[in-house]
């Protein structure tokens, strides 16, 4: 699986190669660099591999100052253990991808629509989500990157909040893996998937 996946992924960086700036890092994830106009900042958009057609319509043409860092993820959106279905993104490729590139904004694309500027705090067990006071241990997963990195996935994540941001846009729950950019510093808010060019010229024009 992992080796189908990681020709798959050289397939399309070979494709985005010949119209901008992009590689894969040690776990398979897709960059490209998006330049904007002079001045503003560099926005790094984290957003599922398998959402990566989205997304790419999302942002094609559209206007903004800086650069935005598209960062296409393909950690497994279901890896098993056990039988178990999981769900969600997990949290070392992001956090590797911060630690490197240190983008001033931080955008998380999630499913649902508008803003995401908070989470409570959850882990997941073998009978779900749950608040992270729960008695239940959060499963722990042995995930395997496209490239045969593997790591340790502790399924339980702290709770995050955004300051509020003067747009007209729907407010969601925020994405659960937030936290990861906030502990860095990095100004963190989830961009929902749907009407996602919307959300985004809002977000752009803001900053």
């Amino acid at each position: 699986m992992a080796s189908s996946l990681l020709e798959q992924l050289s397939a399309d960086l070979e494709v985005l190669s010949e119209h901008l700036r992009a590689g894969l890092d040690e776990f398979g994830t897709l960059c490209c660099y998006l330049e904007g106009g002079r001045g503003g900042r560099t926005y790094l958009l984290h957003a599922p591999y398998e959402e990566a057609l989205t997304v790419l319509q999302a942002l094609n043409g559209l206007s903004f100052q800086g650069r935005i860092l598209l960062a296409l993820d393909p950690s497994p959106l279901s890896p098993t253990l056990e039988g178990l279905s999981l769900s969600g993104p997990t949290r070392a490729p992001l956090a590797h991808l911060l630690e490197k590139t240190r983008p001033d904004r931080l955008l998380l694309a999630f499913p649902g629509e508008g803003l995401g500027q908070s989470f409570p705090g959850a882990k997941e067990t073998p009978r779900g989500w749950q608040p992270l006071e729960a008695e239940e241990e959060p499963l722990v997963l042995r995930v395997e990157a496209p490239t045969g990195l593997t790591y340790q996935e502790v399924r339980a994540y702290g709770p995050w909040e955004s300051p509020p941001l003067p747009l007209g846009l729907p407010i969601s729950p925020g994405p659960y893996w937030g936290s990861v950019g906030l502990a860095l510093g990095i100004p963190t808010y989830g961009v929902g998937l749907v009407n996602l060019r919307a959300s985004l010229e809002a977000l752009l024009s803001l900053w």
